[in-house]
């Protein structure tokens, strides 16, 4: 569609004139001053900031959002190739002004970009490009890669026209590869240069380092610019995480007075200069507390400058990247130090809201219990000074995309909570366009993992309208953006009922979904509201028949049938509805209070005769039992526990009444299921793919980087045991070694495991391709492959899958749980996940192992020649399995 252009400024505060010049050291002319390489912004640059609760977040990556002026794309170092996924594409500033219009359309009001700067091309040590702008080399030049200071000025000057606001990606943790160390597992911190070298060409010619960043001599005290240190082996090591370098990243000395000079005034330029009007700041957990305050706090500090040109509110947001549990909260309690909390001084005004995405991911993705996201937004609005304007967001560049593990109603899901509950929502570049892969470009031309040639700016695409009436619906309703927040249904047992409400003065929402793949019951639940209130439909997602209206019952309560993968806003109207009472009755004897059951339970009660009712169990309808009332009234059934989780669960059931509508209240309960202390089936698998070598042929041999144990290697399987209860499976892999160096979500890293179930209720729907890996299955077909590695845990179906999909995602997926002491992996299957089978005679289970790259959720590549982050083999095209267990048949 042609996109509209806006040009005329539109309701901006701008500074008054005199006091804009006398701030920028101009005279009347208002053009750029080109001075030293550092440019005077226009005034029409600086613009007072806006309340940020309020806005609505576009990230982006420079160089795979658009490619704007194609003259600027390589610099001849053969550092651009768009058919690599390691190299510049082609993306600058000019391509983000190009598309404005498209980004203001879909309802985004501030954008955020990565870093502009001046970055290290090719880094011949990782094998890898600087194209993301992480990896600088003078923090105060625009990337030629990128377009220039009049570019930069330019997009901010379009911004601020059209009332948006420009964020900034800045980093003060570390700079690009230029020194490296070797034998770092044999560092010694007394003796910090030992194993210390240069690398040779790590910048193109005339790309000198400015100063301080160009002392990068190892000094033997430990002074200077950086730290004379190797990569990071241990990150929950303090000294390491605060001094180490992150990724062979050469580690900046931030406590050196000339390194702090350097980065204020790097900071404060792009804001006098371009009008930034806020800052993401990367990597910040990995730098000391006291900078925080001395760079935003100090009289020459970054908020000094912001303060100079108008922005009295100049938002600074960190990425402290710490996820929580559930139900613990150990990553808000360290991102709270960054904020000035528990104790420490004023340092960030925000940070990323890294548990609530993790949480999201688990519940919407992971098919997880929805009470895991209940606590995480209670903790939240608990714990956090501000959580209103805390970012929050469901994926990012990263880490793998929210749909690479997750179905389009999933994300929408997860969208319609991120758009709706405190905070500021942040919509990550192609997650409107239904990408999948997580760095793909959005123009035609740019990388993309399938190596086709496509544009992804469609402002007609399903997904995008979506975001555009969520994004609309919150900028008009100042109810989403400020109002309180109580979450009001959740389901502790696993997917299901999640909703809550929002209240502002008179204003009320009502968002309702159902995460299950079953229709569910939401069964009598409570809004405080008189009897008779009228709420109104506003964005429904998977459920076109949901209700228009709901009225609340003569108790203030309402029912519903919710659709599987479905959810709904409600806003609270003024009208009043008809109330009508259920004529039937349905009772329930006994008392259940805090009751706990072990075994399948009757149950018993009275109703109206000769109805049918329904037990419904943790709200699912889809596999409700039906019940006969007799002549006399009574009815009895039994709660079976055979798809029960494992563990100490909680449940509801309610004897429902569908003729009628109505039935008992919810009743909470407890089942208590353990696994047998003794495994059902033992595979020794000790002894193959050991010291480096693996694969099928055993010709193998592990990545380069030192972080692949090449001894005892993490993707080597000793021992496996099966343990079943019910129709749950639980696989125990005891590994040759288990590390958690990177501090994965799911405990453990440097392995990814592909398990391949068997499943004769489907039989007529398995395969023998196994996706992605280049190999068949040894014997038999597999229905579901569960794909686990440190950054996530996904099951998909046959369905839809071939040599190059997983296919269509299940849920719930596979509970991960760690003892590394003991080397070992846990990998718990739930019923639902197999189909809720009733017996588990005939399955067949298959495991292979390889490492998942944690960033894009993808194989890591076989080559026949050796890198720190390949395998290597005779044949790019062998199968990617290092090491596999025997297929496994299950027998009851």
């Amino acid at each position: 569609m042609e996109h509209k252009k806006y040009k005329t400024l539109n309701n901006i505060k701008f500074l008054t004139l005199s006091i804009a010049l006398a701030l920028t050291g101009c005279h009347s002319d208002s053009k750029a001053i080109e001075k030293d390489n550092n440019a005077v912004a226009p005034v029409d640059n600086q613009v007072a900031s806006p309340d940020w609760q309020d806005q609505v977040i576009y990230f982006l990556m420079i160089d795979r959002f658009n490619d704007g002026n194609s003259q600027n794309n390589d610099q001849g170092q053969n550092e651009y190739d768009p058919t690599s996924d390691k190299k510049f594409s082609g993306g600058d500033l000019q391509g983000v002004t190009d598309q404005l219009s498209y980004i203001q359309d879909l309802g985004a009001t501030s954008i955020w970009i990565t870093p502009p700067v001046a970055n290290q091309w090719w880094d011949s040590e990782q094998n890898y490009g600087g194209y993301h702008g992480y990896w600088a080399r003078d923090f105060q030049k625009v990337d030629k890669h990128f377009g220039d200071l009049e570019d930069y000025q330019a997009l901010s000057r379009e911004i601020h026209s059209r009332n948006m606001f420009l964020i900034q990606d800045i980093v003060t943790n570390h700079v690009g590869n230029f020194f490296t160390y070797d034998n770092p597992y044999n560092y010694d911190a007394s003796n910090p240069c030992t194993g210390f070298r240069l690398i040779d060409s790590a910048l193109a010619a005339n790309q000198p380092l400015p100063y301080p960043l160009n002392q990068n001599q190892c000094k033997d005290d430990g002074t200077g610019s950086y730290h004379w240190t190797p990569s990071i082996t241990d990150h929950k090591n303090p000294i390491q995480e605060k001094t180490w370098q992150l990724s062979d990243l050469d580690d900046l000395n931030t406590s050196d007075p000339e390194v702090r000079k350097y980065l204020k005034e790097s900071y404060r330029k792009w804001i006098k200069d371009v009008g930034v009007d806020a800052y993401r700041v990367d990597t910040a957990k990995f730098v000391e507390h006291d900078f925080w305050n001395d760079f935003f706090h100090s009289e020459d500090g970054v908020l000094s400058q912001a303060k100079e040109t108008g922005r009295d509110n100049f938002l600074t947001f960190g990425e402290v990247f710490e996820a929580s549990t559930p139900y613990k909260t150990e990553g808000e309690e360290k991102m709270l130090t960054y904020i000035g909390e528990n104790g420490s001084p004023a340092q960030l005004t925000s940070v990323l809201n890294f548990p609530l995405q993790t949480t999201m991911t688990r519940v919407f993705a992971s098919g997880q219990p929805t009470d895991y996201l209940r606590f995480r937004l209670e903790r939240m609005m608990e714990m956090f000074p501000n959580p209103y304007i805390m970012p929050n967001f469901i994926d990012n560049h990263d880490m793998p995309r929210f749909l690479s593990q997750a179905s389009p109603e999933d994300m929408q899901q997860a969208l319609i909570t991120m758009m709706t509950v405190p905070g500021i929502p942040v919509i990550y570049q192609g997650t409107e366009q239904a990408i999948v892969n997580s760095r793909d470009s959005m123009f035609n031309g740019g990388y993309r993992t399938d190596g086709q040639l496509a544009d992804s700016f469609d402002s007609d695409n399903k997904m995008y309208r979506f975001i555009q009436s969520l994004a609309q619906l919150r900028t008009e309703n100042k109810v989403l953006t400020r109002g309180e927040l109580k979450v009001i249904a959740s389901d502790k047992a696993g997917a299901g009922i999640f909703s809550f409400t929002r209240r502002l003065n008179d204003d009320e929402v009502f968002v309702v979904m159902n995460t299950s793949s079953s229709p569910m019951l939401l069964n009598q639940l409570d809004l405080e509201q008189d009897a008779g209130t009228v709420f109104e439909r506003k964005i429904q997602s998977n459920w076109q028949a949901a209700p228009e209206t709901l009225t609340t019952d003569n108790h203030g309560e309402v029912s519903l049938e919710l659709a599987p993968k479905s959810a709904v806003i409600y806003f609270k109207t003024a009208k009043s509805g008809n109330v009508e009472t259920p004529k039937a009755t349905v009772e329930l004897n006994g008392d259940w209070k805090e009751s706990v059951i072990t075994r399948n339970t009757e149950i018993t009660g009275t109703a109206t005769p000769n109805a049918m009712l329904k037990l419904v169990v943790d709200g699912n309808l889809a596999v409700a039992k039906d019940i006969a009332v007799d002549a006399s009234g009574d009815w009895k059934t039994t709660i079976s526990i055979r798809h029960f989780a494992i563990g100490e669960q909680q449940h509801r059931f309610a004897i429902y009444y569908p003729e009628a509508k109505t039935g008992t209240k919810d009743i909470a309960f407890t089942s208590d299921l353990s696994w047998a202390d003794t495994p059902e089936k033992i595979i020794d698998d000790a002894g193959d793919a050991q010291d480096g070598s693996g694969g099928p042929y055993g010709s193998y041999s592990l990545p380069t980087d030192p972080s692949f144990n090449k001894d005892k290697n993490q993707l080597s399987i000793e021992k496996a045991e099966v343990y079943t209860v019910g129709s749950n499976v639980r696989l125990k892999m005891t590994m040759d070694n288990v590390t958690n160096s990177w501090l994965p979500p799911n405990g453990f890293d440097h392995v990814g495991f592909s398990v391949f179930l068997g499943l004769p209720d489907e039989s007529e729907k398995g395969l023998t391709t196994l996706p992605k890996l280049n190999a068949e299955m040894p014997s038999g077909t597999w229905n579901r492959n569960a794909v686990i590695f440190g950054w996530q845990s996904s099951i998909y179906s046959s369905t839809g899958a071939d040599s190059q999909t997983w296919g269509e995602t299940v849920s719930p997926a596979p509970v991960v749980t760690v003892d590394k002491a003991n080397r070992a992996i846990y990998l718990d299957f739930a019923s639902d996940a197999l189909g809720r089978p009733n017996s588990l005679n005939g399955i067949s289970i298959y495991v292979t192992t390889w490492d998942i790259d944690g960033l894009s959720a993808v194989y890591r590549p076989l080559d026949t020649q050796k890198g720190p982050w390949n395998f290597t083999g005779n044949d790019k095209s062998e199968p990617k399995i290092w090491d596999a267990l025997p297929v496994i048949t299950l027998s009851e």
